[in-house]
C-alpha cells in the first residue's frame, strides 16, 4: 500500500515506483506490500467519513463508457470509487477482487468507478492510461485523473484506496492497500441491502480475510527506487562510491559492494530524478548494468525508454540467464541463450516469478542507450494469485 501521509510524517520519503517530478504526486509516497505490514480495513479519517462524495469534473477523461455518470445520477446505487496507478503492483493485485465484485453485484446496484492518478509523468498521460485500462481488461468505467482533481477532491493520499459510497451519496468507508477482501465484500453486501432489503447473496461465498504477510507468506525485499532523487529520499542506496549525482551523466566503475536496499551499477548512466538512463552502448566486456540483490517470490521493475523504437535489456540472475521456472511473463530468450525483455511501453514489467527462498542477484543490462530504470518491486507467496496483464 502506498501511503503518503505516514511517510510525509517521517520526512516525505516514499512514493512507490514513483512519480513525475515536482507534482503533488512527487511527494505522494506509495506504501509497498514489501513494507511487511498487513494494512487494516480501516474506517476513513474524519476528512473522508460521512460526507458527500465529490462530483466528478464535467470535463473528466472517461474510459470504457460513452455515457459518463455523475454522482447525482448514481444516487440510489452503491458506488465504489477506486484510486489506482497503472505501474503500482499493489493496485494491480487488487483488480481480480474488484472484477469479481462487479460481476457479482452490478446487477444489484453496485457501480465501480476507477480513478487512475499517475505517479510518473508518463503514467499521467491519458494515452498511456487508456492503454493500461485496456490491458487490465477492467469491466467498469474509469477516469484518467491527469490533473489530480479527483484525487485532491477526495483528499486521498494512498494507492490503492477504495471509497464505498451509499445510496444517498455519502462516503461510508475507505479501504487502503491490499487484503481484507472478505471484510470489504461484506460491507458491499450490507450497503446493497440497505437499498434492496430482499436481495439474496447466499449464492456468493465470501472468503474470510486471508493473511498477506507472515511466516507462511515468506519474506520479500523492500521496494527499491533507482532515480537520483527517489533513490536518495525514498529508499534506494547506491553501492558505488560515485553515488547518485543529480542531473549528471556518470560512468560507474563496477563494485563488489552490495547494500540491503538499493542498487549497484556499472557503465555510463544519466542520473535523473525518477530514473537512471543508459547513456552509452556497451563494448566488449564493458557491460553497463543496474543490479539489485533481492529475496522474494516475484520481482517486478518499472521501466520506460526515450521516445523512439523499443529497446531491449538483457537479464541475468546470479550471473546466468534466468532459468525457465523463474522467468516472469515479460522475459524471453534469444538465439544466443540470453534472457531479455523488450521495453515497448512505459509500465511495470514482470521479471521474476516463482522464486525460491534464497537471496539472489539480478542485473538489467541495456543493449544500447535510452533505457530508463525507475524501480524494483517484490512479492511474496501470499501475493501470487492475480492476473499478470
Amino acid at each position: 500500500m502506498k501511503n503518503l501521509f505516514l511517510l510525509a510524517l517521517l520526512f516525505i520519503w516514499l512514493p512507490a515506483c514513483s512519480d513525475e517530478a515536482h507534482r503533488p504526486a512527487a511527494s505522494t509516497p506509495a506504501r509497498s506490500a514489501s513494507d511487511n505490514q498487513a494494512p487494516p480495513a480501516a474506517a476513513p479519517p474524519a476528512s473522508a467519513a460521512d460526507r458527500l462524495a465529490p462530483e466528478f469534473p464535467a470535463d473528466a477523461i472517461w474510459l470504457g463508457t460513452d455515457h459518463p455518470p455523475t454522482m447525482a445520477s448514481l444516487k440510489g446505487k452503491v458506488v465504489l470509487v477506486d484510486f489506482w496507478e497503472y505501474t503500482c503492483i499493489n493496485c494491480i493485485r487488487t483488480f481480480p477482487h474488484l472484477k469479481e465484485w462487479y460481476a457479482r453485484y452490478h446487477k444489484y446496484g453496485l457501480e465501480i468507478i476507477g480513478v487512475q492518478k499517475g505517479e510518473f509523468a508518463f503514467s499521467s498521460e491519458a494515452a498511456n492510461i487508456e492503454r493500461a485500462y485496456k490491458r487490465f481488461m477492467l469491466p467498469y468505467p474509469a477516469i484518467a485523473d491527469v490533473r489530480d482533481r479527483i484525487w485532491d477532491a477526495y483528499h486521498n493520499d494512498t494507492w490503492p484506496a477504495s471509497y464505498l459510497i451509499d445510496g444517498e451519496g455519502r462516503i461510508r468507508t475507505k479501504h487502503e492497500g491490499e487484503g481484507n477482501y472478505g471484510t470489504f465484500e461484506r460491507e458491499i453486501q450490507a450497503m446493497l441491502k440497505e437499498i434492496h432489503p430482499d436481495a439474496d447473496f447466499s449464492a456468493y461465498a465470501v472468503a474470510p480475510d486471508a493473511p498477506i504477510f507472515g511466516p507462511d507468506c515468506g519474506t520479500e525485499s523492500e521496494e527499491v527506487y533507482v532515480g537520483a532523487e527517489r533513490g536518495t529520499q525514498w529508499g534506494g542506496e547506491m553501492a558505488n562510491r560515485e553515488g547518485f549525482q543529480p542531473d549528471r551523466t556518470v560512468t560507474y566503475r563496477p563494485t563488489e559492494r552490495r547494500v540491503e536496499r538499493g542498487i549497484f551499477v556499472a557503465g555510463t548512466w544519466a542520473n535523473r530524478a525518477d530514473y537512471l538512463e543508459s547513456a552509452g552502448t556497451p563494448a566488449g566486456d564493458d557491460a553497463a548494468y543496474v543490479g539489485v540483490t533481492y529475496h522474494g517470490r516475484d520481482l517486478y521493475s518499472v521501466l520506460t525508454r526515450t521516445p523512439g523504437e523499443p529497446v531491449s535489456v538483457v537479464i541475468t540472475r546470479d550471473g546466468h540467464p534466468v532459468p525457465p521456472a523463474q522467468r516472469g511473463r515479460d522475459v524471453k530468450i534469444d538465439a544466443a541463450g540470453r534472457t531479455y525483455l523488450t521495453i515497448d511501453e512505459s509500465r511495470m514489467y514482470y521479471v521474476i516469478s516463482r522464486e525460491d527462498d534464497a537471496v539472489h542477484e539480478l542485473r538489467l543490462e541495456p543493449i544500447g542507450p535510452g533505457v530508463r530504470i525507475c524501480s524494483f518491486c517484490f512479492g511474496n507467496k501470499c501475493l501470487e494469485n492475480f492476473d499478470r496483464l
